[in-house]
């Protein structure tokens, strides 16, 4: 039998992300007789909720039952040990219970097995559980999922149209008395009421959970990855953050963790603190800051605009998708979130000389144009000294980087196998190739990219340790560049530059 000791019971309440969507639970149980009674009570308050009579409780109870038991019997044979996975999710006219298992493979369905119980006065032992389960519910579906198991599905129609939403009390916000604001560094036990507000205002949706963790916030900052700075009512209250994020040596940083309370909203606290960290980036000698606008709407980039960033490249498919708290479009299908990457200088920009094929001169001369910086083109050659990169790999984000820190157009192959190993056993959806801008030999890394279905998206100002980078991007899963949101303006024509490339590359992830 399996031990007892430190087993697993896992109970999920009802979810319900928006009041448009069926209730669902979950519960998760051992594979052991002495959870069956769990499973029943999970099943007899269901049914309650549903309004189904006594009667039809009681025989979904026996059907649940004999699901519960076949699952013991052929998935987990000889007490081997194993989960099931119960789901219930109640629709307006049915009642449907999900049972997965990631037990042994069999192809064995209930379609296999005849829709009543034979009275001819000789049953078979092999199906009578599923004849039984097919006598009680209205439908029964099989599923085979692969890595995941299989799952039957017993459906059970509900006497009457049930009430689906879930009471929800809708309390409006009421706007914090008028008061004055201190905008300062942030003091290490005030991390809690900094997390607590990005759960206020995003859910669980941004990117970095270290954000949701008072501990994790403290770390990125006491590692110098981070300068984090507040708004601070006369309550004591955190009203605001902003977060100053430089992860490398580079004499630029990137603009971060925006976020305000809706209560507080209105009184230009995102402007004071904007002007507070890019203070400090002077301070510190930096020469510009970057900020990553999602493309799921178009509010952030809005924000960005305002405090003078300016558009000068796509991050596409750049993380997983998310439902952004108050944001959700349940009309566009979801897929990777992308970014419009911005960038303004605190200094005079310097005039550079970029490297890359002639057929992106017009790209990336309205970019340097629009950041009021001269460019010229310089004439791409092979590399004289033997070059460096470095590789990056993100499991959250199911995400590569290959920043090349000198350009050598005879480590394209290497780059190349280090780009398939990323995509073929690490399972990376996107893989991006940074090519530093003031290489000669960038030029020739750049054909070779182009050539192997690396896409151009842009420019990283600053990012390079001798300049700026190119960012082009290799994508490995579906994707469809018109459900990007951008704001008007020049933004909208660096993304017509990326969708034309995106069609001459013949790549068939894009669409």
């Amino acid at each position: 039998m399996p031990s007892e000791k430190n087993t697993p019971v896992s109970l999920c309440m009802p979810v319900c992300l928006n009041n448009e969507h069926c209730p669902t639970t979950q519960l998760i149980i051992p594979a052991n007789r002495k959870f069956l009674r769990i499973l029943l009570s999970y099943v007899h308050e269901l049914s309650i909720i549903a309004g189904l009579s006594d009667t039809d409780l009681l025989h979904l109870e026996v059907a649940c039952e004999e699901a519960f038991v076949n699952i013991l019997q052929h998935a987990y044979p000889d007490c081997t040990p194993g989960d099931i996975f119960i789901e219930g999710n109640i629709n307006p006219t049915e009642l449907v219970l999900s049972f997965r298992d990631e037990g042994i493979p069999f192809h064995d369905s209930p379609k296999e097995f005849p829709d009543v119980i034979a009275t001819d006065g000789e049953i078979q032992s092999h199906g009578l559980g599923f004849q039984i389960i097919r006598n009680i519910v209205d439908e029964v579906r099989f599923e085979n999922l692969g890595k995941r198991g299989k799952v039957l599905h017993l459906v059970k129609k509900l006497p009457g149209q049930v009430d689906i939403e879930m009471d929800q009390e809708i309390h409006e916000i009421t706007p914090a008395p008028l008061q004055q604001y201190e905008i300062r560094p942030m003091h290490p036990e005030e991390a809690i009421q900094v997390s607590r507000l990005f759960w206020m205002v995003y859910g669980y949706t941004y990117k970095n959970e270290d954000f949701y963790r008072p501990e994790g916030l403290l770390h990125l900052i006491s590692s110098g990855h981070l300068i984090s700075y507040v708004a601070v009512g006369e309550d004591g209250e955190v009203a605001g953050h902003i977060g100053l994020i430089r992860p490398e040596p580079v004499p630029m940083a990137e603009i971060g963790l925006l976020v305000v309370s809706p209560a507080h909203r209105g009184r230009r606290i995102m402007e004071s603190l904007d002007k507070a960290i890019s203070a400090r980036a002077s301070q510190l000698g930096l020469s510009g800051l970057s900020f990553n606008a999602v493309t799921s709407h178009d509010k952030s980039q809005k924000g960005g605009f305002h405090m003078g960033l300016v558009p000068c490249g796509l991050d596409l498919a750049a993380c997983p998708p998310r439902l952004f708290k108050a944001l959700v479009n349940t009309d566009v299908p979801p897929q990777r979130e992308s970014y419009l990457h911005c960038f303004k200088y605190l200094t005079l920009p310097p005039p550079v000389t970029v490297h890359i094929p002639a057929c992106h001169y017009a790209m990336i001369t309205r970019i340097y144009e629009h950041l009021q910086q001269s460019c010229m083109m310089g004439i791409p050659k092979p590399a004289n000294d033997s070059g460096d990169f470095r590789i990056h790999y993100d499991r959250t984000l199911l995400k590569g980087v290959i920043t090349v820190i000198t350009a050598d157009e005879r480590q394209w192959t290497e780059i190349l196998r280090v780009t398939n190993d990323m995509i073929e056993f690490a399972g990376a959806e996107v893989v991006d190739l940074d090519l530093p801008l003031a290489q000669s030999a960038t030029g020739l890394l750049f054909e070779l990219a182009e050539s192997a279905g690396f896409v151009f998206t842009g420019i990283r100002p600053c990012q390079a340790h001798d300049g700026d980078c190119a960012r082009l991007q290799r994508l490995c899963v579906p994707f469809d560049i018109k459900h990007i949101q951008i704001y008007p303006g020049f933004a909208e024509f660096l993304l017509e530059d990326v969708a034309s490339l995106m069609g001459q590359s013949g790549n068939n992830s894009f669409s």
